[in-house]
């Protein structure tokens, strides 16, 4: 069989929303020790199958629901209809070296201490994984169990490349609007069933009569956040403390949220009188989550105030997960309410609470809107939610990460009159977007390897005037002709280090820099566009092309001059050396993305996107360095862009409108 490259990411994504407290809620399958994960090319089937029967007694032990998920090849020997799983050491049809996937179930099911069974199958064949119904029936039970299978294929039909586990990891981070508080079998495989096509998405669901337990479901609805506790208080708070105080005492009330704060500190001081315990310990610190958000939103509303706006918020959440490598959480509705509860209650589990991941948010968030650090208000704030160092903290980062994005380099091979490597380059060093400095670096041979050496001159040169001025420079925009583009990988340049370790490098277009009519006549539609871009907080705004897009130059004009795509341009494969078309697709939006690798970029493949989406283009700068150090980076590094945001647009106005001031002698280039 063919290797599945996306399986790492497919179960590694599925894993964690089923393992997300908010989402899938599930804890590990397997005793402590043990990885619930189990991927590799290496797991054999006898291995799989000791594995899911330690699972199984796991469960039984606690009595709990046992979810499995099966991704990987699979195969129906001949014509029969029961799914077998393959191992590292399977061949298809035959039997001995296989998971019978349906035996497999029946010991779950069918095992007197295990509350229920939910299996997840993705493989070509899926449908072949439901147990026999009579052995149910028949079983050491008698019947009284509970069986839900959710299955990417019909028994005679192909699973492609992971694609349903991939839609049904999206589906839980986004929930489903209008629909209950929780995802069942049912729900899912209808949703699924649309929006995955080619391929036939089958439910199985079992319940016999006496079983305990209501109906087994998947995760939790995304969608019905709210603020279940009334006023500051989110939904994560809420199914907190209704477990964790109902495992003290079920008589405690709920406390409500509200700005006084008497009702939670009337539950604190019930819970104290209490005898100390796990079960209390747990409380209490949900109680104090509850009392540090609370007091939380309430500042962030009395410092902020009307200045607060949604995008603001959104601006300082990815700003402060993207460089902490998380992603955001897949709703788009941000509140200061939803937000603060979810970094105060979904915390990493390394912090032991969320008062770090607070102080950086609300500081950033202050940065954000033009706030003063050094309000005393502030720090006020930090001792209230006895996190004083942990704001400090804070504050420092704000100041160091504005500081390292305050100046940049831009080099140019715009002097290329046609389009190929150019004799010179121009070099800008730009202080808060204001041009600083400018010089000219020859390129010697201009080739790939004299414009290689004059842009580590411009580096070398930049450096200089960064150590001067003691600000870190940490971003290089090259702007570059619509062929380079394709063949060249800048940030792969450089004799010591790659250039992409050292900075994050952007791919710009130079025709900006020197428009003829047409373009001019359509630069406020782009600026226009990319304001459009920048606001979109759903998914990716991109307009994917496929190849029967792009096989007329004709019809493609004819839908770029009407105005079909109208957002970012994603092309499904790679370009080749068409210069051309680049020129063309460039012209109509900002941002246009293509893949590198022949392998292309299809449909299935595009929820890379959609997950980093709020923290590019420096997000695709990360995956780079992590495929460099032999890191898992996911689909995201096979992407190419050209990401003209409006600091760009801005700069190539700036380029044609003013004339650059002369050197002055200590701007000589030794």
């Amino acid at each position: 069989m063919n290797r599945l490259k996306s399986l790492q990411q497919a179960a590694t994504g599925l894993y964690e929303v089923l393992a997300d407290p908010s989402l899938g809620a599930c804890e590990s399958g397997l005793p402590a020790g043990h990885n619930a994960l189990v991927t590799g090319d290496d797991v054999t089937s006898a291995q799989i199958t000791d594995l899911v029967g330690e699972a199984i007694r796991y469960a039984a032990q606690s009595r709990a629901v046992l979810v499995l998920a099966f991704l990987g090849h699979g195969f129906a020997p001949g014509g029969t209809s029961t799914l077998h799983l393959m191992g590292a050491d399977s061949t298809e049809d035959i039997r001995d070296r296989s998971v019978n996937v349906s035996e497999l179930l029946t010991a779950a099911a069918d095992h007197p201490h295990v509350a229920g069974v939910l299996a997840i199958v993705d493989t070509c064949h899926a449908a072949g994984a439901p147990p026999a119904v009579h052995d149910l029936v028949a079983g050491a039970r008698n019947g009284r169990t509970r069986l839900a299978l959710l299955m990417a294929s019909s028994l005679n039909q192909s699973a492609v490349d992971l694609s349903f586990s991939r839609g049904l990891t999206d589906l839980v981070r986004a929930g489903v609007a209008s629909a209950g508080a929780t995802l069942d079998v049912a729900l899912a495989r209808s949703v699924l069933d649309v929006s995955l096509g080619g391929q036939s998405v089958t439910g199985f669901l079992y319940e016999g009569g006496g079983a305990s337990g209501g109906a087994v479901w998947i995760a939790r609805n995304a969608r019905t956040r709210e603020a279940l506790l009334g006023g500051l208080g989110g939904k994560l708070a809420h199914e907190e403390l209704t477990e964790a105080l109902a495992a003290v005492d079920p008589r405690i009330a709920l406390p409500h949220a509200s700005s006084d704060l008497r009702s939670i500190l009337a539950c604190r001081e019930e819970l104290l009188g209490h005898p100390p315990s796990a079960a209390r310990a747990r409380a209490l610190r949900a109680v104090d989550g509850l009392l540090i958000a609370v007091r939380t939103v309430e500042f962030i509303r009395t410092w902020i105030g009307g200045d607060l706006t949604t995008d603001m918020m959104r601006h300082a959440l990815h700003t402060m997960l993207a460089a902490e490598g998380r992603l955001p959480a897949a709703d788009p509705h941000l509140t200061d309410v939803g937000i603060i509860d979810e970094l105060t209650f979904n915390h990493p589990a390394s912090e032991g609470d969320g008062r770090r991941t607070l102080a950086r948010f609300v500081t950033l968030l202050g940065q954000a809107c033009g706030k003063d650090l050094q309000d005393p208000g502030l720090r006020s704030w930090g001792q209230r939610i006895e996190a004083p160092v942990e704001v400090n903290d804070a504050i420092a980062y704000a100041a160091r990460r504005e500081n390292s994005q305050r100046l940049s380099l831009v080099v140019s091979l715009h002097s290329s009159l046609t389009g190929d490597w150019p004799e010179m380059l121009d070099g800008w060093l730009l202080l808060d977007g204001a041009m600083l400095h400018h010089e000219q670096f020859p390129s010697g041979t201009a080739d790939r390897k004299g414009t290689e050496s004059a842009v580590e001159e411009a580096v070398l040169w930049a450096e200089e005037h960064a150590r001067t001025l003691a600000l870190p420079l940490k971003r290089l925009d090259l702007a570059v002709p619509s062929g380079l583009l394709l063949a060249w990988r800048p940030e792969e340049a450089g004799v010591a280090l790659l250039l992409g370790v050292r900075y994050d490098v952007r791919l710009h277009w130079s025709s900006r820099l020197t428009p003829d009519a047409v373009l001019r006549s359509i630069e406020s539609v782009v600026a226009e566009r990319w304001e459009a871009i920048s606001g979109c907080d759903a998914g990716a705004p991109v307009d994917w092309l496929a190849h029967e897009d792009l096989a007329d130059p004709h019809v493609l004009r004819g839908h770029l001059r009407n105005g079909r795509y109208a957002r970012g341009i994603g092309l499904t494969h790679h370009p080749g050396a068409d210069a051309r078309l680049m020129e063309l697709l460039l012209a109509y939006t900002p941002v246009l993305l293509w893949p590198h690798t022949s392998d292309g970029f299809p449909k299935e493949r595009h929820v890379c996107l959609d997950q980093n989406w709020s923290a590019m283009p420096g997000a695709l700068a990360r995956a780079y360095r992590d495929r460099w150090c032999g890191i898992d980076a996911g689909d995201l590094a096979d992407l190419r862009a050209v990401w003209d945001d409006q600091d760009w647009l801005r700069f190539c106005w700036f380029f044609r409108s003013a004339t650059p001031p002369a050197r002055t002698p200590d701007e000589e280039t030794p």
